[in-house]
């Protein structure tokens, strides 16, 4: 069943994940890649606020294995990063590699301590 849970929930976050990204990429259509600074951002966020929450209340693992394992394991995009990083170093992009590599991990840890804090905010006990 566990590995049931992990399934169900990475193929939503897989397949959520590729449509916000596409969505971002064509709305922002310049030569940096903004969709998966978003999504790993969103995914950072929740990570963050989802973890917190679950140990407060002392959610069931099947909750951690479906949405944490599962869904926020498809949906967030940590090689499509590293493979987009390195795609701008080898085509002379260098301004990009580093801003992507920047903004990226600045952001997340950002949005995965805002996650935390906003958690215990809503659910002080």
């Amino acid at each position: 069943m566990n590995y049931f849970l992990i399934i169900i929930g990475g193929g939503i976050g897989a397949f959520l994940r590729y449509s916000s990204t596409q969505i971002i990429n064509n709305l922002f259509t310049n030569k940096f890649i903004l969709g998966t600074i978003v999504v790993n951002s969103i995914g950072s966020l929740l990570i963050g606020f989802l973890m917190n929450t679950f140990d407060i209340f002392s959610f069931d693992i099947k909750w951690k294995l479906l949405i944490i394992t599962g869904f926020l394991g498809g949906y967030t995009t940590f090689s499509a990063y590293s493979y987009e990083t390195i795609n701008y170093f080898i085509n002379g992009n260098i301004k990009y590699a580093i801003m992507n590599i920047a903004f990226t991990n600045i952001l997340c840890i950002l949005f995965v301590f805002c996650g935390v804090w906003l958690s215990k905010i809503l659910f002080i006990k």
